[in-house]
């Protein structure tokens, strides 16, 4: 699906950054801009900023910048299409789409896939309110869910007949193939179909941008050749491996405290966001995989576990703690009574006493070691030294190192170890873990360096931050922020993508310029224009928000503002951008001019480094003379 530039352009305009941001961060207004605490990494002093006037945000701690839609596609985690689609439906935008770059159709499947789900738990929904929908309400109400609860979280009921959900969706124009991509309808071995979900109360299943993806329908009756549960398949849309139940919901309050309870099932993640623990999610039809936590980490910092108590939960449990630590998270587990789950204690014992339980979470080194306890793991020497060598290389698995010695000293109390011979054990563990095989590298290779412990993202900008000069870096926040700075910088100056010197330079000036012929916001269009790097576009983002505005509170003392002269920034840039070229050039000839066998050939090249030497003071003569003088620009700086 392709969406019509101007249609971009007018969701750009229309987005209210603030609003945007604000349903996710808390802002307060700092002078022109709002601040908050950045949502994309962990910090206690707010560094995030958002400038409401050029629609843009820019974190200082971690480099994240962009746009409204970019703000979408990096925190809401979709795609650009979808960033944009999201935001023209908030503001009422209507998108005529253009289906093109999609030869196998699968676009268009997916699509048709979202709007039968979207559009069948609206029905389920509805039918709940029947009477053939007695029997979930029934249900829904012994679990104690009210009915904001249940409009809430889309609950309802499927039609206890074999082909009335089929039968209705069909009328509404969706075809056989609709459903069956949507994972409504099972297809027998004779071509003969009917409705996957029947007289069950049904569980609406999003993804965490709160498309309806799925379903999870439980059984109404005490027939014990039925499964207790029935989900929807892996399908063209819902991927069981990747989506975490309620996460729609909880992603905000998660974010607020970088905390997330993780449950078992979808009823508990209902019971406790009702009971006011909202920051709340189950996996949806499978065990936690690997991939659940590493999207519960773009979000949190630390998971509370909450599994049942029975042996099933406590295996689930310690699965679930290996995969967290591996993905950085820290991990807490709440080990409930017996015969209780999260829902059925929060209903027969209220929140206080489910507060408390969180409250006193005890560490995931607590957990196993009591797990190992219960177990017989024990009982003997043997047994200890394996437990402790397990728990050493769950913590060599945490990549953030300087947790380790802190981890150690909490096992080594836990056994009444040495923490000097636990900390030489992880070591050994460490490196036989990363200690490459015998044929990955000949043996002649230097090992390679140490991880940067910079993240990824903010190695890429450091290079871009490198390889700009800061001539360049002027030039382009004057295209950028000046009034008619592109136009004044091409014509009166006439700047090119050739004035620049590094090649990032040149690509960045190029799209400013695209963006100005095709877009009515240049800023905004190249903050999420995918021709330039995530490191490029944080640049650019970074030359807006540093650049010095004339205080709104001296409007209030009726003084006359000059508007800001950038003749003597650009002078200067160019001026600089021409000595570098000299310099460069210098710099060569001087390298070389000691391996020229002729004598007559390196005097001529000595006189030529002369020459430019000669011309470099003069351009440097030239920075101390006005701007408005034009011997500089009629000698052909530029």
């Amino acid at each position: 699906m392709r969406i019509p530039d101007h249609i971009i352009d007018q969701v750009r305009e229309q987005s209210n950054i603030v609003d945007v941001i604000g349903e996710h961060v808390r802002l307060k207004k700092t002078g022109r801009n709002y601040t908050g605490l950045c949502p994309f990494h962990t910090e206690k002093t707010p560094s995030f900023h958002v400038n409401p006037e050029r629609g843009i945000y820019k974190c200082f701690g971690c480099g994240k910048a962009g746009n409204a839609i970019t703000f979408v596609t990096e925190f809401q985690h979709m795609g650009f299409v979808d960033a944009v689609k999201h935001l023209a439906q908030k503001l009422g935008i209507q998108i005529p789409e253009e289906h093109i770059d999609d030869p196998t159709g699968i676009y268009a499947r997916k699509d048709a896939a979202y709007r039968v789900l979207s559009a069948v738990a609206s029905y389920y929904a509805d039918h709940l309110a029947t009477s053939d929908g007695a029997p979930a309400r029934t249900y829904f109400t012994s679990r104690g869910f009210s009915d904001d609860t249940v409009k809430a979280w889309t609950l309802g009921a499927s039609p206890a007949s074999w082909d009335t959900t089929m039968s209705f969706l069909r009328s509404t124009g969706y075809t056989d193939e609709h459903l069956s991509d949507a994972g409504l309808i099972v297809v027998r071995e004779d071509g003969r179909m009917y409705d996957r979900f029947r007289g069950r109360a049904m569980f609406t299943i999003r993804d965490d941008v709160g498309r309806v993806v799925g379903f999870s329908a439980r059984i109404l009756t005490d027939d014990p050749q039925q499964p207790k549960y029935i989900n929807s398949p892996q399908s063209l849309v819902f991927d069981k491996s990747r989506v975490l139940y309620g996460l729609d919901k909880a992603k905000r309050p998660i974010t607020e405290h970088r905390l997330a309870v993780l449950v078992e099932g979808q009823a508990d993640v209902v019971s406790m966001h009702q009971a006011g623990f909202t920051n709340t999610v189950a996996s949806s039809g499978t065990a936690i995989t690997l991939e659940h936590v590493q999207l519960l980490r773009k979000y949190a910092d630390t998971v509370v576990l909450v599994f049942d108590a029975d042996n099933a939960g406590q295996n689930a449990t310690t699965k679930a703690i290996e995969l967290a630590l591996s993905t950085g998270l820290d991990v807490r587990v709440v080990v409930l009574p017996s015969g209780t789950d999260p829902d059925s204690l929060v209903r027969t014992q209220g929140a206080p006493a489910m507060r408390a339980l969180l409250d006193g979470a005890m560490s995931f080194l607590q957990f196993q070691y009591e797990r190992f306890h219960q177990l017989g793991a024990l009982d003997n020497s043997l047994q200890q030294a394996k437990a402790v060598r397990t728990l050493l290389q769950w913590i060599a698995g945490v990549p953030d190192t300087l947790r380790h010695p802190f981890l150690v000293r909490e096992l080594a109390d836990r056994f009444r170890l040495q923490e000097s011979h636990l900390l030489g054990e992880l070591q050994q563990i460490a490196s036989t873990s990363t200690q490459p095989s015998r044929t990955s590298r000949p043996a002649t290779q230097p090992a390679a360096s140490p991880p940067s412990t910079t993240p990824v993202s903010q190695q890429h900008a450091d290079v871009v931050r490198a390889l700009i000069l800061p001539s360049e870096r002027e030039l382009l926040r004057v295209a950028l922020v000046a009034e008619h700075g592109l136009a004044l910088l091409m014509n009166k100056y006439h700047v090119t993508e050739d004035t620049f010197w590094s090649e990032c330079g040149r690509r960045m000036f190029r799209r400013i310029q695209y963006a100005d012929e095709e877009h009515s916001d240049i800023i905004k269009s190249v903050l999420d224009d995918d021709a330039l790097s995530e490191a490029e576009r944080r640049e650019l983002a970074d030359i807006v928000f540093t650049t010095n505005e004339v205080s709104l509170k001296w409007q209030s003392f009726e003084v006359e503002i000059p508007l800001l002269d950038y003749s003597r920034n650009v002078r200067d840039a160019l001026v600089h951008l021409r000595m570098h070229r000299l310099q460069a050039e210098i710099n060569e000839l001087t390298a070389g001019i000691g391996s020229i066998p002729d004598i007559d050939e390196a005097g001529r090249v000595l006189y030529r480094v002369q020459e430019l030497t000669a011309q470099r003071e003069a351009l440097r003569r030239v920075l101390n003379e006005h701007p408005d003088t034009s011997q500089w620009l009629d000698a052909g700086i530029v």
